[in-house]
């Protein structure tokens, strides 16, 4: 089977300059074979295989462009391979920019599966193993590679340089004269990269007697570690490799050292590794190979109208391409523009001449340890743990008279090791105010600048400044701005009591509905960046009360109904069906920032909301911006349980009229929908900033007005 969608967007002016391409292309095939060996045995044998590409891209016209046409010289457009050369990026403020985005990522997953299923005595055996390969390629050049230029007063305001812009002309001004006020250029790497997933699996379902039926099973996950076919991407963080600039650094802050942190004691340590690079091996981390899943269910048949039903297993989430993609640090490159060094008297860098000095090329990993050294990094965690998940339930169902069924559930679901990502840089708790007012001593004394040891050392990086602050210098890694990793220390709980009552089809009607009644509460977060766990809160996710009703009534008049089956125009009131969809579900707890509050928190919500009062803003907030609390230790959570926004309450109906043409070969249809059919609103979360003038209102709508839809549906 395949899909195909071409799309052009944006061509205002039918030029190379402006509009997008975007394709979306699916193919997908499968093979199924089944051999029967006996009558008790029997293998199954199925392939599969689905690629996906995604495709956007500039106008079609300007792929491989001619930078000299646009007024460029062409040792600029020499330095642009010219698959990716398209129209440069052009940026004039207060206009419209020019496009930028250019992506080709095709998505492959294959799939192959033999199963046998054997039937011994009582027992229904089923065994068998399973492989999946999920292989993703991506090119995102974007035009950006081919450059990026940005127009703004900063050359035409005056006569002085601290003179205000005019409204309106002098960014165009700027580029009628071709002096770009910044500009960059890009060399984007692509990849390709991949993991696979092998898991065997048995599963035993034993009829005790005719009442007790218990099903047995246990499957196993290999998933191997993602790879990249060339080796272009990080791998891990090195904790204790020394720079090779840690003595220079030393020298450097011995000049002008803090008390806090000694010479000596300054770290110097720490850097990326790479794949396939200093003896590592080409996969990203090292495989998670315990993710054993048992599976228990039992069916108790009570009677000839209850049965009882309940079951355990665990599950595992991912770890490969289906989690997140290869970090290309150093494959990636940023030549900055600029234009000039003496603020605007002589210009070194203009659109005749964008790049005098080159562009810079990527060097991969061979820096090594030095790879980004003084801006922010990103690296894998070298032992990362599949998530896992404990399901449990245990229900009751049972079919009551007139073609009634009721049954009423148990579920509860135990998360461990769910990732999140921490920021190794995050200033220790320990020099963090525990004030539960703004501490200006301590802002200030974290504030506090000093001479940059790394200025000379590591030029045109995050470190390059004349000043270094003293929190900064209290960091496990001040060489960096910020090293994020992920681990697997996030919990999650979630407990539920579910009914549901359902009334079959029979005399022109149907009516189900279900209810549940939920907690779901997680720890997948830190309150501040160096907390040794996550903070446990209520989930945004969290909704305690949801009721679903929908009912189809087909309307008993016309032909062939109870009523006016031979009356006229028994044709025109045949056919009628209405249904009717109501919806209700709490609202999402409102999520908080690092805010001052010194009243009590039952306080905050209030009995009767409306969308100017959301909530009790004057149940102990600060909201004086001098005032905020900044370094300091958090302690308000990150949300409440009893303070929600606005949940969901409406309703869907429709009414739909079958007609039988040609005898009964063919049937037209007529739909008529109402989708929120009494225009009810439910309204987006209010404003939870305290320094904020619409603190606590409600400023935004999140559902749509009633909507009505007609359509004509034929069948033949």
């Amino acid at each position: 089977s395949g899909y195909l969608r071409d799309s052009n967007y944006d061509d205002f002016f039918s030029s190379i300059a402006t509009g997008q391409y975007f394709q979306f292309d699916s193919k997908s095939g499968a093979v199924d074979g089944v051999h029967t060996f006996s009558p008790t045995l029997v293998l199954n044998v199925r392939a599969g295989y689905n690629r996906y590409i995604r495709i956007t891209d500039a106008d079609p016209g300007s792929r491989g462009i001619d930078l000299s046409t646009l007024g460029f010289p062409a040792s600029y457009n020499n330095l642009v391979d010219p698959r990716v050369r398209r129209f440069p990026v052009i940026n004039i403020g207060g206009y419209t920019s020019t496009y930028n985005g250019t992506l080709f990522r095709p998505t492959d997953t294959a799939m192959a599966l033999a199963s046998m299923d054997k039937l011994a005595g009582k027992h229904t055996l089923k065994f068998g193993m399973e492989y999946r390969a999920y292989i993703e390629n991506q090119y995102a050049d974007d035009n950006v590679s081919t450059g990026s230029f940005t127009f703004d007063s900063s050359w035409t305001r005056g006569p002085l340089n601290t003179a205000a812009g005019a409204p309106v002309g002098q960014s165009m001004a700027s580029f009628l004269l071709g002096l770009p006020a910044s500009g960059f250029i890009d060399r984007r790497a692509s990849y390709a990269q991949k993991s696979s997933v092998w898991a065997p699996y048995f599963q035993d379902e034993w009829r005790v007697n005719s009442n007790l039926t218990l099903t047995l099973g246990l499957r196993y996950e290999y998933e191997g570690p993602l790879t990249e076919r060339f080796d272009r991407t990080v791998r891990g963080y090195d904790l204790a490799t020394p720079l090779p600039i840690a003595q220079q650094i030393r020298t450097a802050y011995a000049r002008n050292p803090i008390p806090e942190v000694p010479v000596a004691q300054l770290p110097v340590s720490g850097g990326l590794t790479f794949a396939n690079v200093g003896g590592l091996p080409r996969t990203l981390w090292n495989a998670d190979r315990n993710n054993f899943m048992p599976r228990v269910g039992a069916a108790w048949k009570l009677g000839s109208n209850t049965v009882i039903r309940g079951g355990y297993g665990i599950f595992y989430g991912f770890l490969g391409a289906r989690r997140g993609d290869v970090v290309q640090t150093g494959f990636t490159q940023t030549t900055p523009m600029n234009p000039s060094l003496d603020g605007g008297l002589t210009f070194r860098a203009t659109l005749s001449n964008p790049f005098p000095d080159g562009v810079i090329e990527p060097l991969g990993a061979t820096p090594g340890i030095m790879s980004n050294v003084g801006n922010a990094v990103t690296a894998f965690n070298q032992n990362p743990l599949a998530p896992m998940m404990q399901r449990w339930q245990v229900g009751i169902q049972r079919t009551l008279p007139g073609r009634w069924v009721a049954e009423a559930t148990y579920v509860g679901n135990r998360g461990s090791d769910i990732e999140l990502s921490r920021n190794l840089n995050a200033l220790p708790n320990q020099f963090l105010s525990t004030s539960p007012f703004r501490d200006q001593t301590r802002i200030n004394f974290l504030s506090q600048n000093f001479p940059n040891p790394y200025q000379a050392l590591l030029p045109g990086t995050g470190r390059a400044g004349a000043l270094i602050s003293r929190a900064t210098l209290l960091t496990a890694y001040p060489h960096f701005t910020s090293i994020n990793l992920a681990e697997n220390t996030g919990s999650s709980s979630y407990h539920s009591a579910q009914f549901r009552l359902e009334r079959r089809f029979s005399s022109g009607w149907t009516f189900q509905s279900a209810y549940t009644f939920s907690k779901f509460i997680e720890a997948i977060g830190l309150l501040n960046g160096a907390d040794v766990v996550p903070h446990r809160a209520i989930s945004d996710q969290d909704f305690p009360h949801r009721f679903v009703a929908t009912g189809i009534w087909e309307l008993p008049f016309g032909k062939g109904r109870r009523f006016g089956s031979r009356a006229p125009g028994a044709e025109i009131w045949s056919g009628w069906q209405v249904q009717g969809v109501y919806t209700f579900q709490s609202g999402q707890a409102l999520s908080w920032g690092n805010v001052l509050f010194t009243g009590d928190i039952k306080n905050i919500p209030l009995d009767n909301r409306t969308v100017d009062r959301w909530f009790n803003t004057g149940a102990g907030f600060e909201r004086t911006p001098a005032l905020q609390l900044a370094s300091n230790l958090r302690t308000f959570p990150q949300r409440l349980s009893g303070v929600r926004g606005d949940g969901v309450n409406g309703w869907d109906l429709s009414a739909i009229k079958n007609t039988k043409l040609f005898g009964e070969r063919v049937n037209a249809q007529l739909r008529g929908e109402f989708l929120n059919a009494f225009n009810t609103p439910n309204f987006s979360n209010p404003i939870v900033d305290p320094t904020n003038t619409a603190f606590g209102q409600v400023t935004a709508q999140k559902n749509y007005a009633r909507r009505v839809q007609l359509a004509i549906r034929v069948v033949f």
